[in-house]
């Protein structure tokens, strides 16, 4: 495929084109508790894949509001746990450069493939307006199935009419590109900018 021209990319959104760490949101709660231990609550979250049944809409924020303040005897607010839950992500300074100086008027089509929910994605197109460029999206809670199940991709593809060979794939999880690959698709593992701009020189040099 090294000689194929990428014509269409595809991000991740959560630690690729935004940063973000669930730990200030469990953090948070906790603060505002001070009975309920942070880690108590991480352990609860991560055992009960929370993240995952959210982002495929099995579960609302809302609903995971309920379960969790059953189980902790939670007294915040729904609002105040909102706005914790949505507010653990920053900017990827780095990323937003590239996507507005180099890609937006490059020729390439840009595509977002996340596991993300509703309150989340609303929540980073108010706070990171670069996010908003990139209109062609496959959301992980809208058609109820998370990265790296092979319908999510295979539902981009199919969508979009995407030829992959001519596809880029950017996620920062390595199941999510080995799956990826099973579809044909060029990948970079973002674990790193300055990796990340070496790799994509080197694949789109033939553009």
């Amino acid at each position: 495929m090294s000689g194929s021209v990428i014509k269409n990319i595809i991000f991740d959104l959560g630690n690729t084109l935004v940063y973000f760490d669930y730990c200030y949101f469990y953090d948070g709660v906790a603060r505002l508790e001070k009975k309920v231990y942070a880690g108590k609550i991480r352990n609860y979250f991560i055992d009960n894949k929370f993240d995952i049944k959210i982002g495929s809409n099995r579960i609302n924020i809302k609903q995971a509001f309920r379960i969790l303040k059953k189980k902790f005897g939670l007294r915040i607010s729904y609002a105040d746990f909102y706005f914790l839950y949505c507010d653990i992500f920053w900017e990827n300074t780095l990323m937003k450069n590239f996507l507005e100086n180099r890609l937006l008027d490059s020729g390439y089509k840009l595509y977002m493939l996340s596991n993300v929910d509703a309150a989340h994605i609303n929540f980073i197109d108010n706070n990171f307006p670069y996010v908003k460029h990139i209109k062609k999206r496959v959301l992980s809670y809208k058609v109820k199935s998370v990265k790296p199940q092979k319908k999510i991709y295979s539902y981009l593809i199919e969508k979009h009419k995407l030829v992959p060979e001519e596809t880029l794939f950017i996620d920062d999880l390595k199941a999510n590109i080995l799956a990826a690959r099973t579809h044909k698709l060029h990948t970079i593992h973002y674990t790193s900018h300055k990796k990340f701009l070496r790799e994509f020189n080197r694949l789109v040099k033939t553009k």
